[in-house]
């Protein structure tokens, strides 16, 4: 190894490779917690790893500490990082690579890249996203010492993981996969099911920043978290926090999906009547779509004194949000659907006209601006299956999820109310959406951003001859 010059070179380099915790803070001048020396040492002796955790536990951190281990005491050898999304491979995992690399107290050496770092001809590291329709890009890499890091792991598909599975074919291949648990399926949960896997679990309450101050999940639900802090500073600023997990606890819940993948770092428990899977959710933030037709909006209007309105922009498989307004009165509202009708270029604008929403769109029908009455408790076009036009509409928006032809922002609130929608199926067989006012009655917002998002996608069908107005009306 030649970043620390000693005497007996060779007895460095056993020692670092024997001891990555001791190179990662005596070489990068890193202290690790508890957490992550386990996952550098499970990578030392196993040949595959995997890693469930909540949010903000410094996953990447440790990825990228790991990658320059492994990297810098073995040689020849070869590092493949990848995720789900160019941003976290550059802009996450390699950004924390390039900072360790340039802060090391001994000289690395190579050619380091925004996603790349080249040592010699035979021993170098690179990222690169993984893309479910191109396994191929993981051919043709062949060393005796070989790591691939998956980071975002619940984001990559099984064909990813069989293009993976073709370059750890030696003794000394190593295998991490971490990741934030929100899939229920696919390679990275069946490792924790599958013999063999070294398995890593990190809660929230796992972290220093809880375990410092022992603080547990009965402190968060009942508040004694901030007597234990008491005004002191976080340990560990940068990995999440008490304030972060007790505000998700009372907005999400502790049996909610959100709250079980991004606090507990635990494989969701997914209901039968969970209508869009989180995963299915999560894919979507991270896919890329190109906006193309229609270009229309979804409106939620405000009925409670909590909720907000909501303007959803969608074009073609993409939306985003465009507004979201606190509560005001119908004129108001309405000159707002004016202005994002006139700064999208949007041909139309998809009212929720019950409640105060009528009277939104009654203003801007009367102004001959382009808007549809959207009735959601009118007749569906499908009557055997959907109880109402809003079970059809929703169905609809889930069959996108589900196929993947939706491109959404990572926007929290929209997520959280999502992944929180309820089905059931009556005793006519019609397919029915939870009511706004149930899921209030177990504790769930209204889900405003949702609704504006489901509005968007809505298919409408107009009689011949017009062009806007009632028609959602059977």
């Amino acid at each position: 190894m030649q970043q620390i010059q000693t005497k007996d070179a060779k007895a460095t380099l056993d020692r670092a490779q024997r001891d990555p915790v001791w190179w990662v803070e005596t070489v990068l001048g890193d202290q690790l917690w508890q957490r992550q020396r386990d996952i550098i040492e499970s990578v030392r002796d196993n040949p595959e790893t995997a890693v469930k955790s909540c949010h903000g536990p410094g996953k990447s951190f440790t990825a990228a500490r790991v990658a320059l281990w492994f990297l810098m005491t073995h040689r020849p050898s070869i590092v493949i990082t990848t995720a789900p999304t160019d941003r976290q491979v550059r802009g996450i995992l390699w950004k924390e690579i390039r900072t360790a690399h340039a802060r090391s107290r001994y000289p690395l050496g190579g050619t380091l890249l925004s996603q790349e770092l080249k040592l010699d001809s035979d021993w170098w590291a690179w990222g690169f996203t993984a893309p479910d329709y191109d396994p191929d890009r993981f051919q043709g890499f062949h060393e005796d010492h070989i790591l691939v890091i998956v980071d975002e792991a619940a984001g990559v598909s099984d064909q990813i993981f069989e293009g993976i599975d073709g370059v750890l074919t030696s003794d000394q291949s190593r295998l991490l996969m971490i990741g934030n648990p929100t899939s229920t399926t696919g390679r990275f949960a069946e490792a924790f099911k599958t013999p063999g896997i070294a398995k890593i679990t990190i809660s929230a309450f796992d972290t220093p920043n809880f375990t410092t101050f022992g603080i547990t999940e009965a402190d968060i639900a009942d508040g004694t978290w901030e007597e234990k802090v008491a005004g002191q500073e976080m340990p560990y600023p940068y990995l999440v926090t008490p304030q972060w997990v007790a505000k998700r606890y009372q907005r999400w819940g502790p049996d909610s999906q959100l709250y079980q993948a991004r606090v507990l770092g635990q494989i969701p428990t997914i209901g039968n009547d969970t209508l869009i899977p989180l995963h299915w959710i999560e894919a979507a933030v991270q896919r890329t779509l190109e906006p193309g037709t229609p270009n229309e909006l979804g409106v939620d209007v405000a009925r409670f004194g909590s909720d907000e309105t909501v303007i959803m922009h969608r074009r073609g498989s993409v939306a985003r949000l465009w507004k979201a307004i606190p509560m005001g009165d119908t004129m108001e509202t309405a000159g707002q659907v004016r202005v994002a009708l006139r700064e999208t270029g949007a041909t139309t604008a998809k009212i929720d006209a019950v409640g105060l929403g009528a009277g939104v769109y009654d203003r801007l029908h009367e102004l001959k601006d382009p808007v549809d009455e959207m009735q959601s408790g009118a007749a569906s076009s499908d009557p055997e299956r959907f109880a109402n036009t809003r079970a059809e509409w929703w169905w609809g928006l889930r069959s996108r999820f589900e196929s993947g032809d939706i491109d959404i922002e990572d926007d929290e609130e929209l997520i959280e109310q999502l992944a929180n929608i309820k089905y059931k199926v009556n005793s006519r067989g019609q397919i029915v959406i939870e009511s706004k006012e149930d899921m209030k009655k177990r504790g769930r917002k209204s889900p405003d951003r949702g609704d504006a998002l489901m509005l968007a996608f809505a298919k409408v069908e107009r009689p011949a001859g017009l062009a806007f107005g009632s028609v959602s009306r059977r």
